[in-house]
Order: C-alpha cells, then structure tokens, then sequence
C-alpha cells in the first residue's frame, strides 16, 4: 500500500477574510481549511483519514505538512484521532508572504519523513471528492501499472468558463498525460480535463520533483502549484490518469457552506 500525505499548509486568506465577513461564521475564524467540521465529521481531514483507514492504509502511514501557525491545531486534531504526531511537519512558516510553495511542502515531507523509495498519494487538504469516488478502484488501476509508470492522478470535466480557474491536463488515447497548464485561457486548450491536487507518485516521479526543486528555489510561482510539477513531469516519466466525476474545493466561505451541505446530505 502507498503512504499518504496530506497537505495542509495553506493560510486560507480568502476564507478568513470571509468568516471575518460573516457574524454567524466568525467562530470558524483561524481554523484551518482541512479541520473545518463537514457534515457529521469533526474535518474535512478526518473525511479523507477515514477512507484511507478504510482501505487497510494504517495511522502511521499518513503524514502531514503545515505552517507554524496551525501546527498545534493539527496535533491535537493528531491526538483525538490517534495519528502519530511525529507524523506532522511544521515548515516553520509564518505567513503567506513566506510560505514555500506546495510543491517545495511536498519536498520538505518527503526528505524530513524519508519517503523516497515509496508510492506516496499526495492530496490537497481543501479538496473534497463527490461521494461516488472509489479509493479502492484507484489503488487496483495504481497497481495495474507498468514498473517504469511515474503514477496516477485524477480527472474530472469542466465547463469551460472553469477552464481559467483550474489546471487542466491533455491526455493520450491511452490515458497518459501529455500537457498540464495551470489556469490558462478556454482559447488555449482544447481540453476541459481539470486534475486535483490528488496524486499517487511512484519513486521515479518522487526523484523528478525532488530535482524539480532544486532546480527552481528561486521561483514562488513554479513551487506555489502543484501542477505546475506535473506539467514538468510528464515529459519525463508516464502519468496515468483516473477518471472522478468531480470535486469540491473549499475556497471562500461559499463553496465551504456547499461542501458541509452535500457531505451532511450524504449522511441522511
């Protein structure tokens, strides 16, 4: 089985400034996007622990990275939950204004855990998927792939006024990546394929972003989004795609409200 790491140093600014906005919201306000109570469930991280535990992927094989703000939220998320809190990073950040990157919080992960020489599923900790979404279908299409396979990530539609909003990835008639932009022009792309920050990399994509890295430390924009990597990566080893019906994504206030809406739907 793949470990896992969630990443959850985001500062959430938009949705801060929106809780800030709204008196009965306001006892949300510091909270981290990820341990935002959804639905029945105390986090949306405690959503996606659950279903990783569900499929045999122990406690101990979860990891997390967060900024030095949020990191004792997170341990004692860790502790009512029984993760490992050796198993949370703290990149020491402050501030958006000095936060890495995600791709440079994955780097760091890896490296501070040792995680080089394993499958690792890497998610986006405000990111929910719609509830036809089968973990276990992705594990058996992860294991179907050849040896020198760098991974698998997945895909979903948009419409294309989403097109800009999104990262959007090319595929071949066998399903591999071929091009991944991130946020471009409806006129730029025929594809209206959109990939979330969930992501199985084998070791060979492991040591690409690792160099990936190195090579750009200088540059915020090519570490700030993930798939920005993958637009580099796919030139480099084969990335196989899975098919989702789609996501959720806990921007603002607004789209937080329609994820604690569809998940307490779910549980009726």
């Amino acid at each position: 089985m793949p470990k896992v790491l969630f990443l959850v140093a985001g500062y959430g600014t938009r949705l801060q400034r929106d809780l800030e906005a709204s008196p009965s919201h306001r006892h949300l306000l510091g909270r981290p996007k990820a341990l935002l109570p959804l639905g029945h469930s105390d986090a949306l991280l405690t959503q996606w622990v659950d279903l990783f535990s569900s499929h045999t992927i122990p406690l101990s094989d979860m990891y997390l990275v967060t900024h030095h703000t949020a990191y004792p939220d997170f341990c004692a998320w860790a502790l009512r939950h029984h993760l490992p809190l050796e198993n949370i990073l703290n990149n020491t950040t402050l501030s958006p204004e000095d936060r890495l990157g995600a791709v440079a919080d994955i780097r760091a992960a890896i490296v501070h855990f040792q995680l080089q020489d394993t499958s690792l599923v890497v998610v986006g900790g405000d990111t929910l998927f719609l509830h036809d979404f089968s973990l276990r279908q992705f594990l058996a299409k992860e294991a179907s792939l050849p040896k020198d396979s760098g991974g698998l990530v997945c895909l979903y539609t948009v419409p294309e006024e989403n097109v800009s909003k999104v990262g959007i990835c090319e595929i071949n008639a066998q399903g591999i990546l071929t091009q991944c932009v991130e946020k471009p022009s409806p006129h730029q792309t025929q594809s209206r394929l959109a990939c979330p920050c969930f992501y199985l990399l084998r070791p060979l994509a492991i040591q690409h972003l690792l160099r990936y890295v190195e090579d750009h430390q200088e540059s915020l924009e090519a570490l700030d989004a993930t798939g920005r990597f993958l637009g580099h990566v796919h030139s480099r080893c084969d990335i196989s795609t899975f098919g989702i019906s789609g996501r959720i994504d806990v921007g603002g206030l607004a789209s937080y409200l329609e994820a604690d809406a569809y998940m307490a739907c779910l549980k009726q």
